[in-house]
């Protein structure tokens, strides 16, 4: 993400579910948000929020995509777009 120009977006497409679950805790601490789930005293998480998560669920193929190719069905894809650098702030919403 750091590697992105402002307004420039990352798509990533997972086929496993640990592969998801990294790619959404990524995209989290990218959009500011916390990821340790502690309460706010105790929160660790740096909270600078440096993109805006496009995808809030992460979309995966229909019914046609799946009759055409059936191992797309674990697929998922979600997507963030890199905010400019005047935008880029520390958020304090959980």
């Amino acid at each position: 993400i750091d590697l992105l120009l402002p307004g420039g977006r990352l798509v990533v497409i997972t086929f496993h579910s640990l592969e998801d679950k990294t790619v959404k805790n990524v995209f989290k601490k990218a959009s500011g948000k916390c990821i340790c789930f502690q309460p706010p005293p105790l929160c660790s998480c740096p909270r600078i929020k440096k993109g805006e998560i496009l995808t809030r669920k992460p979309m995966t193929p229909d019914d046609q995509e799946l009759d055409r190719n059936p191992r797309a069905r674990s697929a998922k894809m979600r997507a963030i777009e890199k905010i400019s650098m005047d935008n880029q702030q520390t958020t304090d919403d959980g």
